[in-house]
Formats: structure tokens, sequence, C-alpha cells
């Protein structure tokens, strides 16, 4: 995620040249020679729309894309975007992703980056802690898979009741461990969220092990619970409640877009902290004022391409919504304010007022 917001921030803020960048993403579940062809067919269009001057730097930049299509990718990979252009400031990046990108082709004066603003919005990355009697499984999940397990533990103290302890010895010693269990998976979890600046949490397994550990959270981690999943592994195979993990986060991410949506909407109607429509984003952006910017991956190409430059160069929060009708009836974008652009007019004039006519204060 960090590597994926460094180069969005780098693409968005690229200088122009006279050279165009091509910006190409490649869904690798179609197969390679589809790929090549279909890039091929696009790039003889788009070449005529090229100025005659910058042909030359377009066909270097095309010829710099071949390479990609002998690469051999890992089995994991699922797509991949490259951004090239030559002449005299050359730019060559390229990202694998585990996730599916659509095939995407554009050239121009800047990089398409759209698609990885929207990925990043949707990025599936989170910790699930599955709990039971005696152990407990945590997995890092990203774009789906897993990327780290931890497993925790409950010492077995069950060959040592009527041997070593007497039944109140020994169920005073399994509170404790209880406790202990808990603090374990606690720290764990916590740890990793910390380490790896993780935002979301799943809980899975019986209902008694879930509350249990939900009880045991501090606030700001229990704050960061996205959904529940009452469901225990089938023996060790714990494929079926990652599924189902899955499943609601995505859930829980949709949730919190519609919630944006709805607040864009109640600020709009009652004349509060928003803006809708191209034109006044962009100004509302350009101005410092925004909060946070909420698209629709509906709008127009070129409006969205540069809504999501202007708000990334100025590292805004960007929510990508999908077919919300809400979100279409204001336009396809809005913008949460963080103060009216009228509060900057009018400090501007109170100050220049204080100065008066020699510039000092009155």
């Amino acid at each position: 995620m960090i590597a994926l917001r460094r180069h969005i921030a780098a693409l968005a803020t690229l200088p122009e040249s006279e050279a165009p960048v091509l910006s190409a993403y490649f869904d690798l579940r179609r197969p390679i020679e589809a790929q090549r062809a279909a890039f091929g067919m696009w790039a003889t269009s788009a070449r005529v729309t090229i100025g005659r001057d910058a042909r030359r730097w377009f066909d270097a930049a095309r010829a710099d894309m071949e390479p990609l299509f002998r690469q051999t990718w890992a089995a994991d990979i699922r797509s991949v975007a490259a951004f090239v252009r030559a002449g005299d400031h050359p730019l060559l990046m390229v990202m694998p992703f585990r996730a599916t990108l659509d095939s995407h082709f554009a050239a121009g004066r800047l990089a398409a980056i759209f698609p990885l603003v929207q990925l990043k919005d949707r990025f599936h990355r989170f910790v699930v802690a599955i709990g039971s009697e005696d152990s407990a499984r945590i997995f890092e999940i990203t774009l789906g898979s897993v990327s780290e397990e931890i497993l925790t533990t409950r010492p077995d103290m069950h060959g040592r009741l009527g041997r070593e302890w007497s039944r109140e010895h020994y169920h005073h010693r399994k509170t404790e461990d209880d406790r202990r269990f808990q603090r374990d998976q606690v720290a764990v979890i916590t740890n990793l969220m910390a380490k790896r600046g993780l935002n979301h949490l799943i809980l899975a397994g019986h209902p008694r092990h879930v509350a249990r550990l939900s009880e045991a959270l501090p606030k700001h981690i229990k704050a960061r619970v996205a959904g529940t999943v009452f469901h225990s592994p089938n023996g060790h195979d714990p494929s079926a409640v990652l599924e189902q993990s899955v499943a609601a986060f995505i859930e829980a991410e949709r949730n919190e877009s519609r919630d944006t949506v709805e607040r864009l909407h109640e600020q709009v109607r009652r004349g509060g902290l928003a803006v809708i429509g191209v034109h006044p984003c962009r100004e509302a952006i350009l101005s410092g004022c925004v909060g946070q910017l909420v698209i629709s991956e509906g709008l127009p190409h070129a409006d969205r391409e540069e809504l999501v430059r202007l708000a990334t160069a100025r590292d805004l929060a960007i929510e990508v919504c999908e077919g919300d009708e809400l979100l279409a009836s204001h336009g396809g974008v809005g913008c949460l304010l963080r103060y009216r652009p009228e509060f900057l007019v009018n400090a501007k004039y109170e100050v220049s007022d204080a100065l008066g006519e020699t510039g000092e204060l009155s």
C-alpha cells in the first residue's frame, strides 16, 4: 500500500513534456498474445491522434512497452500497470498486482491514474482473528490472499488435573491462563495492525470466543472491527472462514462508501460543507478547502483523471463509488469540505481592511 501510494503520487505530479505518456493496464487473466494484439490495435489508432512532431516519441514508448509481453509473471500476478514515456524526460514504471484490473490503454501528456486510485480505495488489506477453545489463528489478508499467519495456543493443563493440582487449583490456573491467552491474542493483533498500518479487523469463530476477544480489545482496536463471522474452521482448513471474512470486509467497505455519499447528500441538502459537480469541485480543490473527494467511476474519463490528479497532488482522501444513484444525481462527483470557500474570501478582505492603504495595521 505504501509503494502504491508513492507511485500514484509520483504519477500525479509528473511534469508534462512534448513526449506523450503511454498508460497501459493489462488483465493477465487473458492470454498474453491477445493482450499484445489489443495493445497493437489501440496503438495504431491512437498514433493518428498524436501530433506529427510527437509521433517519434510515441513510437519509442510503444517499443519500450514490448518487453512486457515477453515477461514471465508469477502465478499469483493477475494484472500489470505500465507507464512509459520517451524523450528528454523518460519514464518507465511497471507495477504488477495480485488484484484484477481491466485492460485499458491511454496516451496523453499526463499518466492515466484513475484505475490505480480506484484500486487503492478498494485495496483489501486487513486482519482476521479466528478464535477457538485452544488456539487463535491470526491472518493478514492482502487482496484476498494470506500474506502472514500467526498462531497462538493455550497451554494444555488437562493432564495435570488430579495428578498435580486440585480441582480448585486447576480452575484458578485455567482462569489465569484464559486471561493470558486473551492478552496474547490482543498483543499479536495490536502489533500486527500497528506494524502494517492496517485499519480493519474481522473477528471469526464461535460466538462465545468472538465475544470474549471483542471484550478484551482496547477501544482504539475495537473501533476498527469491520465485521464478524460466526463460523469455525473445518479442522485445520480455515479457507471457508477466510472467504467469508473477505466478503464481510467488502460489505463493510461498501457500507463506508454509502455512508460517505449519504454524508455528502446531507451536507448538500442543508447547504453545509459540500460542493457537487465537476467545476465546483475543481475550484474547491484548488482553493485548498476540500477534505475528501467523492467520485463515481462513471464520470467521463477526462474529468475523473483531472480531479483525482488534483486531489492526489494535495494528499486528499478519495472515495471511489460504483454505480451509486445518489452520487449520479449530483453529477457523479462531490467534495466534502473542511470549510466554505467564502471563508478565505472574507478573511482576505478582513486582513486588507485591517492593513489599510499603508499596509500597516490600523
